[in-house]
């Protein structure tokens, strides 16, 4: 989201105050030395909520951050976020590092575009760190509708994926090549399913990196259709 005038952000929370909520944290744990989990807790009653969905957070009087929400729980009223704590510098990581159990803030409510696929029989997401909480959501709804679900992370701490729960396949920084090779080692076993259109690919994180990763998995066949995206940042662009 871009940098905006404080009185113009001020406004935004007081004439949309039915989009934002009242939030106070409940729990924080460092999962490693750069990813951050924090719990929320509000009424969640009647708020609508899909996997690749974001919620806002005003970090400073100028700028707002989006955040992928998981584990929503409407009836406890609790949602998590994991944090990517990437640069100490940056206003956003300098206010989430700030952040404890009973801080109260306001959050934009849930919003986005709807990428699950109910017709898709394989889920399969693909990102960094930024996007291990979709990832999280879309293997809560994969799972719950007894259908198959699949991820290959980019990460500096991969042992992270055994915390969550997320078994999958991972790569380390900076290696588009090995993501590519992976996901050609996936194409060929599932042929028949990628031909059938039955396997959806979620693509988030490195804006850049989506578009290589989109043009390889178009290039083997798989239709646009079943290639959902969403960047959550590119480099040397702020506010995404």
């Amino acid at each position: 989201m871009p940098s905006l005038p404080k009185w113009i952000n001020d406004t935004v929370e007081s004439v949309l105050s039915s989009k934002f909520k009242d939030c106070t944290i409940t729990k924080t744990e460092n999962i490693s030395d750069s990813l951050r989990l924090v719990r929320f807790k509000t009424d969640l009653r009647g708020v609508d909520f899909a996997p690749t969905y974001a919620i806002g957070i005003r970090i400073n009087e100028r700028d707002f951050r989006n955040y992928s929400p998981f584990n929503f729980d409407q009836e406890k009223g609790t949602f998590d976020i994991i944090f990517h704590l990437h640069n100490t510098a940056s206003v956003g990581c300098n206010y989430i590092n700030q952040l404890s159990v009973g801080d109260s803030m306001k959050i934009l409510l849930p919003r986005g575009k709807k990428l699950f696929d109910m017709d898709a029989k394989i889920h399969f997401s693909v990102g960094d760190e930024t996007s291990l909480g979709n990832s999280l959501s879309i293997k809560d709804l994969a799972e719950g509708l007894n259908l198959s679900f699949l991820c290959l992370h980019e990460l500096e701490e991969p042992a992270v994926l055994e915390t969550l729960g997320l078994y999958g396949y991972y790569t380390s920084k900076n290696r588009t090549l090995e993501i590519i090779e992976t996901l050609k080692s996936f194409l060929k076993e599932e042929k028949e399913t990628i031909r059938n259109g039955e396997v959806v690919f979620y693509l988030t994180g490195n804006g850049k990196k989506m578009t290589v990763i989109r043009k390889f998995l178009k290039s083997e066949g798989v239709a646009p259709s079943c290639i959902k995206s969403q960047a959550y940042w590119i480099e040397g662009k702020k506010g995404l």
